[in-house]
């Protein structure tokens, strides 16, 4: 990913700025990589009315081409629409942001076959001067850690989440549940979603966020995490990214490492942003996206094609099982479950039809038993 600022952009001395590397990777076992990250640079967040920097990470799922399409969509509509919200209420431009991103997913997954049903993750964190919100659904997560602390600030919407917070499994149990792939919320699945919108936290000198798909946290643990944060960015997100690897990355694995400094006299976004981190990789292939259009809820996403040369179904039947994700969110009925429902209607109309007709005659039978006389006297 290749974003670079034109010209350096004074800083006021002192105020806290916001440094961040984003790496991903398909890992060892997948052949395609469905999630995608992004944040936005100094000169895109000039003149933005939300303000602040934002980062976002979502994890794709679907079908070869539907997951890495739904990530883009997220990644770059959610980008777009923090960028171009007109109010400067950062957690309700967040909210409209992911429902946007939503709704685009669903909607561009309706027009094309070849798409139907897919869905991602997305967790967005815009960092403001010293506060701090998030928007989020799904599984991945946003992690702060402080002074050594680690914190998990998002909850996962997956069904082994819900029964910790239940109390019907321990969390050692949920690492290794045969469910824990299940999604009970996810963006694009639905034409509505719900969208966890939470802040403003506080957000000091040191304060290290860390954004990831479950490809990272469902291999490395939170106490590793804290130990990898106190490394410079670029080298902790390449340790991340390191270990995820080295425990067999049976899945995409993707991390923004964010970190807040304090702004000195005589430096500026461009180099506070560590441009050397936005050049590294970035997996996903480029593929065009067309600016988001407010007034066309249907404006059409390319697929995300396979590389050239590579053959979509024969890749697909060769992909080394992998545990699939699910999501228990109620897809939209297809057009073949109206002829369904037709054909039931009329096989209970005739049912119905039988059943009367033989009540008639079961009735007309015992009316004439009850008039007949029951002995000779």
């Amino acid at each position: 990913m290749n974003e670079q600022s034109s010209a350096p952009t004074a800083v006021v001395p002192g105020r806290i700025v916001i440094q961040a590397a984003l790496r991903t990777d398909v890992g060892l076992v997948r052949s395609e990589n469905q999630d995608f990250g992004t944040y936005t640079t100094p000169n895109e967040e000039q003149g933005a009315h939300p303000g602040g920097r934002l980062l976002v990470v979502a994890d794709g799922m679907g079908g070869h081409r539907g997951g890495a399409t739904a990530s883009r969509i997220a990644g770059e509509t959610v980008k777009a629409q923090y960028l171009g919200g007109e109010g400067d209420d950062v957690p309700t431009t967040l909210r409209d942001s992911l429902q946007r991103a939503n709704a685009r997913i669903f909607h561009e997954a309706q027009a094309n076959p070849d798409l139907r049903g897919m869905g991602t993750t997305t967790s967005a964190l815009a960092i403001k001067e010293d506060h701090a919100w998030f928007a989020h659904v799904g599984d991945s997560r946003i992690y702060r850690v402080r002074q050594g602390a680690i914190e998990q600030m998002t909850d996962d919407h997956s069904l082994v989440a819900t029964m910790v917070r239940e109390g019907l499994l321990t969390t050692k149990e949920a690492e290794t549940h045969p469910r824990r792939n299940v999604l009970q919320r996810s963006m694009g699945v639905a034409e509505d979603v719900e969208v966890d919108v939470k802040g403003p936290f506080d957000v000091q000198e040191g304060d290290t966020f860390i954004l990831c798909s479950d490809g990272l946290h469902g291999l490395v643990k939170e106490d590793e995490m804290a130990e990898v944060a106190k490394l410079p960015i670029d080298a902790a997100a390449d340790e991340f990214v390191r270990r995820a690897l080295e425990r067999g990355a049976p899945d995409n694995v993707t991390v923004i490492v964010a970190r807040a400094i304090r702004a000195e006299p005589g430096d500026d976004d461009v180099t506070l942003l560590d441009h050397k981190s936005q050049e590294k990789t970035q997996e996903i292939a480029a593929v065009p996206v067309p600016e988001a259009d407010a007034s066309d809820e249907t404006q059409p996403y390319p697929a995300v094609a396979p590389e050239e040369g590579q053959d979509a179904v024969a890749e697909i039947k060769s992909e080394p099982p992998v545990e699939p994700r699910a999501v228990t969110q109620e897809l939209p009925q297809q057009a073949s479950g109206a002829s369904f429902l037709k054909w039931m209607l009329i096989v209970v109309l005739v049912a119905g039809a039988a059943g009367a007709w033989f009540f008639w005659n079961h009735q007309q039978g015992i009316g004439t038993s009850r008039s007949a006389p029951t002995s000779n006297r």
